[in-house]
Formats: structure tokens, sequence, C-alpha cells
């Protein structure tokens, strides 16, 4: 080994040495001394006391927001949350339709159509009744005919024998005929015809008059058209009943016979993407008052032409 390189090491050792050594014992040398108490009370005092030192620091200027304002966007609804402005509040109101505070700038939700129509409601009524009686030329009851009227349509099927087939409605049988002799309530006499129909398309066999339509008073009949479908009818019987048209669902709430009118509570899905929110529609349903047939109008009379003047 080159003995002036290891002069040089150890003379390189030494000074390193000499050097940690002052700093170990030098407080301060490299951080500041740490004052005890009394010292530090004393140099909070002088801080306090003397004015600060040093340069203020330049200003700077407040950014304008008239040139960005424009660039703010008003918050918009999307389909899970709201993107809120941290400075702007959003104007609600009350949407009555999905009972719930909206967005006064939202579009609002457009109802579906209730969507059906009450045709009738009430007791029904036999679709035939006894119209006319024609004896025969020797008043044989065989030779006795009868004209059938047709309530629903006002036509009459003539010429019907009893226990003979009527071309045009062949289901239809007369079975027997009888003249029924009484007393109303008040006391009062009164002669009621009597014919006994078999009516195979109805089933059963049944009693009409020439006075008025058979009724069934055990029974009740709510029949419903379509809005939209001119193929769609419906006949429930109760309250309580329900039914599906057009994705909504419909209950019968209340019937009033002497008006004419039935209840029904609608309740759907108001948007599809959330079908746990259910809207309720109540609504009342009216059968159409019967129009009457418009009036013709008279010919006015022809106008009486002026005679003419005599000659002198």
């Amino acid at each position: 080994m080159n003995s002036r390189k290891d002069i040089l090491f150890i003379i390189g050792g030494a000074a390193l040495f000499a050097g940690g050594l002052a700093v170990y014992l030098t407080p301060g040398l490299l951080a500041p001394v740490v004052p005890d108490e009394e010292d530090r009370a004393i140099q909070l005092k002088v801080l306090r006391e003397n004015p600060p030192a040093g340069a203020d620091y330049p200003g700077t200027p407040r950014a304008p927001l008239g040139d960005n304002v424009k660039d703010w966007l008003n918050p918009e609804e999307n389909e899970d949350n709201w993107d809120y402005d941290l400075f702007t509040t959003i104007d609600v109101v009350w949407d009555p339709a999905i009972r719930e505070y909206v967005p006064r700038s939202r579009k609002a939700e457009e109802m579906p159509p209730f969507g059906i129509s009450l045709l009738s409601v009430g007791h029904p009524t036999y679709d035939y009744m006894l119209g006319y009686i024609i004896p025969g030329p020797s008043l044989k009851e065989e030779e006795r005919k009868f004209a059938i009227r047709n309530v629903k349509t006002k036509k009459y099927l003539d010429d019907c024998k009893l226990n003979t087939p009527i071309p045009e409605a062949p289901f239809l049988i007369l079975k027997a005929f009888k003249v029924v002799k009484g007393k109303d309530a008040d006391g009062n006499t009164f002669t009621r015809n009597v014919l006994t129909i078999d009516d195979r398309k109805f089933g059963q066999i049944v009693e009409v008059t020439d006075e008025s339509p058979l009724e069934f008073k055990g029974r009740l009949d709510i029949v419903l058209a379509s809005a939209t479908d001119p193929a769609w009818s419906l006949t429930l019987h109760a309250v309580g009943e329900n039914f599906v048209h057009n994705g909504a669902t419909y209950v019968v709430k209340g019937i009033d016979l002497p008006n004419k009118s039935v209840s029904f509570d609608k309740t759907f899905v108001l948007n599809p993407k959330k079908p746990k929110k259910i809207v309720s529609d109540p609504q009342t349903l009216v059968v159409p008052a019967a129009t009457a047939p418009a009036a013709k109008n008279k010919p006015a009379p022809a106008a009486v032409p002026t005679p003419l003047p005599l000659p002198q």
C-alpha cells in the first residue's frame, strides 16, 4: 500500500471526527437553541411590543365574474339526481299529479288518459218483450200470431206462432201464452198479457209482457268501453272488481244507480324507470245522456201571389 495515500486517509478521518465532535458539543450550530421558559416569555413580549418588520405582500386583484357568468349552466335534472349550482338554489313547486315537489323548470309529466268510458250501469233487461197479438180467423190458440219487439234494436219479429221456429231468430221458441188478471197495491184491477219464451242462446225460460222489458233485479251490469280500442269492452257486476287496461289497474269503488255513475280508482306507474312510484287517479264516470233527435225544420209556406189589379 502507498504510504502517501495512507497518510491522507488518516488525516481525512481525523478531520471528520473533529467536525462531528464540534457539532455535538456546540448547541445551536445547526439547529436553533430551544430557550427555556423564562427566555421564551421574554422573547414573546419583545415580539408583541415591537412593530412588525418586513415589507407588505403585494395585493392580488379579485377575479372578475362578469365575463364568466355566461358560462354558468342552470341546474339540470337527470335520471338519478340533480346537479346543483353551489350558489343558486332551485325554485321548486308542488306537482299535484305525482304528489311531490319538482323544479319549476321541469317539463310536466303527461298523465296517461283515463282510457275507458261507461256505456251503461243498472239491472240488466231481457232483449225481447211482447209487442202485439193478432188473433186467428177462428180465434183458435194455434192460429194466434205474436209480434216480439227487440228492446235494444227497436225492431219486431212478426207473425210468430207458438211452438213454431222463428226464421229470423231460430234460438227462440214461444212456449205458451196466458192472460193474467189481478189487483195492484191500490186495489185497482189489471189485465196483463204474459208470453213464455224459451231462449236457448240466453239459456233460460222467461216470461215477458207487453208493458215493460223484463228486468233482472238480482244482477247488476257495468258495461265499459275503451276510449282507444273500439273492439274492447268489459262487463263488471260489483264493487271491488278490478281489471287492467293500457297498463293501468282499475278498481270499482262505488256505484250510484240513480245518477247512473260509477267511481273508479285508477293506479299506474308514471315513470317506467321508477316502478315503485305508483300514482293514483280516482275518477267518476257517468253514462252519457241520450241526445234527442234533431228537430226537422218545417218548410216555409209558399208565398201567396199578389193579385194583379183589374183593368178600369
